[in-house]
């Protein structure tokens, strides 16, 4: 595999689905993120076996040690990651971060409430920010976007209690500006969705995290490429992901993102 043992790699995945109906329930632009439920158990036993333990994304920003090779995250509160991740998550005693857009608890059909949400905490799973509305920062003004942080971290606290410390951008999209704010606003990790890998060792607050996306297409012999941080598959996703940037670049996030879905929508 060429892997490199002291690499960390946070996993990004989105809903879960169990049979065609789940599948169908979820919007079309979303269904080339969701994964099936068997894929997701043969994923966690693809980890054991390969010896690349799950760390709880708690300890960041804290030095992990070289066992701690993988973190768990989920964006968007789905209701499907307490339905199907969570039980699975504790029958092999592992632990995720859930990334939960606040206005769309307890709102939006097919996502969670704030009491699974509050479960899902006291399971021990940590629950992080995905934004109050899940419109990109990039398109905010400065305090707009701001705002999206401060109010989905004070919500969050609200009502699940504790402190909030980490995010995911919506979209993966963010400016330094919007790092620099949500430091002042107490969060201490921010998740993009920037494909990479990280190095063993301690990683400074205000730490930016390249994910690696999980997606309904992703094979299993992918998977344990992607999880082992394997050179050539970094380098083919790093290119990708570079392209996919221009192409965003070029028409802005609003003409790319209905682009995105049209495609997404004609796929499903």
């Amino acid at each position: 595999m060429g892997e490199d043992m002291s690499r960390l790699v946070v996993l990004m995945y989105h809903a879960l689905y169990e049979g065609e109906r789940e599948f169908f329930a979820i919007d079309a632009a979303d269904r080339t993120y969701a994964v099936s439920v068997s894929a997701f158990e043969a994923q966690l036993d693809i980890l054991a076996r390969r010896g690349l333990p799950v760390a709880d994304p708690a300890v960041l920003p804290r030095k992990l040690d070289k066992e701690e090779r993988i973190v768990l995250t989920f964006d968007d509160g789905h209701a499907s990651t307490y339905r199907h991740v969570l039980p699975r998550l504790l029958r092999r005693d592992l632990r995720a971060a859930v990334f939960v857009t606040s206005d769309f608890i307890g709102h939006r059909p097919g996502f969670c409430g704030w009491r699974e949400v509050r479960e899902m905490a006291e399971r021990g799973m940590l629950i992080g920010s995905h934004g109050r509305t899940h419109r990109f920062l990039d398109d905010l003004p400065e305090e707009a976007a701001r705002a999206e942080l401060r109010d989905s971290k004070a919500t969050i606290e609200d009502h699940v209690g504790g402190v909030v410390e980490q995010v995911s951008f919506p979209g993966g999209r963010f400016r330094p500006c919007d790092v620099e704010a949500g430091i002042l606003e107490g969060y201490r990790v921010f998740h993009t969705s920037r494909a990479g890998a990280h190095r063993a060792g301690r990683l400074p607050e205000g730490v930016v995290l390249c994910r690696i996306a999980v997606r309904q297409g992703t094979s299993a012999g992918e998977f344990e490429a992607l999880a082992s941080a394997s050179p050539g598959w970094l380098l083919r996703a790093r290119a990708l992901g570079g392209a996919k940037a221009a192409v965003r670049r070029a028409l802005g996030n609003g003409r790319y993102h209905a682009l995105y879905e049209r495609l997404a929508g004609g796929a499903g």
